[in-house]
């Protein structure tokens, strides 16, 4: 039996138990950790980029290190190795610890020892320093950190979401702590990084887009197929994600609970899933069956998949139940929904499914973008939509459009699969950008009606806060 396995019941307890968000943030980190031969617990340079404020960071190296070329991930705390197992043992056992050294090694250690003193979620960067620089993600050189050191600084203190309207001092706030951001260069994002939904209940610092990677490239289909003047095939979408995926990596997709819960209800309804889940119960264990169900039931599960009360997606669910208001076909969305369920199914791992918990409380929509034009080499901010008692949409309509030429570039170049004509790619890229704009409007109205709008402008030393009005409500 796995590690993960063992520690099940101790790691994830039933739901009541802790706040649903945070039980998810358990389950999430199960998965995300894996072990070294020897046993040490580990998680990547990307899961630990997306944390947000939900674990600890901890820095290891000396003050010579910590301040020196190579830098420190922002919001780190300082201890150096000599002090740092007594002070953590002080720390609650289920509080989220990450440790960081140059490579990994001393942080490894410590957390091995760490663990066998109790702590449940403690685990090292894996590759530390070094790996968090070589994927692309930024380090600061801030001295500040020299006066910090042994200081701990206090952790998230409640998963609780009031569900009131933010204003720009809460932004503002919530912007100024250090863990609420992380950097990545744009550079790195086409390759390691991804677009995650606009959706405030992610507990991991993201850059935004309505239905993040799935909804992008939804988008763009339905976009060639207003400019070419043909449907694409079921063959035709199959082809173009698997290319898609093999040209930009990872993409991301997510579900919710509440969807996964009404699905788990069907399947245990339906007869034909009898056999397959005799055994499964647990939510590791159902996660290990939707990443590789039984060949035998995948169509079965592929149908139970196309209902809309199924995808926690509200952006896809929406444009599957209001096809004419988003300008796209429903057999659209389903030809995207069986290939990429049918590729992560056959191993694609870069196709990823998140499941966000609970339901929408957001407070506000917040535009993120950067003083200058986006550049491959320009950094962009990840940032958390959870707040402290607070969610917020999080939006990079900055970030979308760069790579929206991207991916128009790309299309424009699959001519055994596509037929663009003269001009094609400049007009696919304007109705993208057009369609772009229906559709963010569409999901706005209708999930974050009548909220404030702000636009958060980061310049080279600081971010502004500006109110830009309020999300007018949905039409008919």
């Amino acid at each position: 039996m796995s590690h993960a396995n063992r520690l099940h019941d101790a790691r994830i307890p039933d739901i009541g138990k802790v706040h649903p968000a945070e039980r998810m943030f358990r389950v999430n980190w199960v998965s995300a950790e894996f072990r070294s031969p020897s046993g040490i617990p580990l998680v990547t340079a990307d899961y630990v980029a997306r944390l947000g404020r939900a674990a600890r960071l901890v820095d290891l190296r000396s003050a010579e290190e910590i301040a020196g070329p190579l830098g420190h991930v922002p919001g780190s705390d300082w201890l150096q190795e000599d002090q740092a197992l007594e002070r953590l043992r002080e720390l609650p056992d289920d509080e989220p610890i990450v440790l960081i050294s140059r490579g990994g090694e001393r942080a490894g250690a410590l957390a091995l020892a760490l663990e066998r003193h109790g702590k449940r979620f403690v685990a090292a960067l894996f590759g530390g320093v070094l790996a968090w620089r070589q994927v692309g993600l930024l380090t600061v050189r801030d001295p500040d950190i020299l006066t910090r050191h042994g200081l701990l600084r206090a952790p998230r203190t409640s998963w609780e979401s009031s569900g009131g309207e933010l204003t720009a001092a809460d932004i503002e706030a919530h912007l100024g702590d250090a863990r609420s951001l992380r950097w990545m260069k744009v550079a790195a994002l086409l390759v390691n990084g991804r677009l995650s939904c606009v959706d405030g209940r992610d507990d991991s610092g993201v850059m935004g887009t309505p239905g993040g990677d799935a909804g992008e490239f939804l988008l763009a289909l339905a976009a060639v197929e207003r400019v070419s003047g043909r449907r694409l095939d079921d063959t035709t979408v199959h082809t173009l994600l698997l290319r898609r995926l093999d040209a930009f990596g990872r993409f991301y997709f997510h579900t919710d609970v509440h969807a996964s819960n009404k699905l788990i209800a069907a399947l245990r309804a339906d007869r034909r899933f009898d056999a397959a889940l005799a055994h499964v119960d647990q939510t590791l264990e159902w996660r290990r069956f939707m990443r590789s169900p039984p060949a035998a039931v995948r169509g079965a599960l592929l149908e139970h998949m196309m209902e809309p009360a199924h995808l926690g997606c509200g952006h896809l669910r929406l444009a599957l139940q209001h096809p004419d208001r988003y300008a796209i076909r429903p057999q659209l969305i389903e030809a995207f929904l069986r290939s990429f369920l049918s590729l992560r199914w056959q191993g694609h791992e870069e196709n990823e499914i998140a499941v966000l918990p609970g339901g929408h409380a957001e407070g506000a929509v917040v535009n993120i973008v950067v003083e200058h034009a986006v550049e491959a080499f320009s950094t962009i901010p990840l940032v958390s939509p959870m707040a402290e008692g607070s969610q917020m949409f999080i939006n990079h309509p900055q970030v979308s459009g760069f790579l929206r030429g991207q991916v128009t570039r790309f299309l424009a170049r699959q001519g055994d699969r596509l037929a663009l004509g003269a001009g094609g790619e400049i007009e696919l890229n304007a109705v993208i950008e057009e369609l772009g704009g229906v559709q963010l409007g569409h999901t706005l109205a209708a999930l974050a009606a009548g909220l404030p709008v702000y636009e958060v402008r980061f310049g080279d030393a600081s971010a502004q806060v500006t109110a830009v009005g309020r999300v007018p409500t949905a039409a008919g």
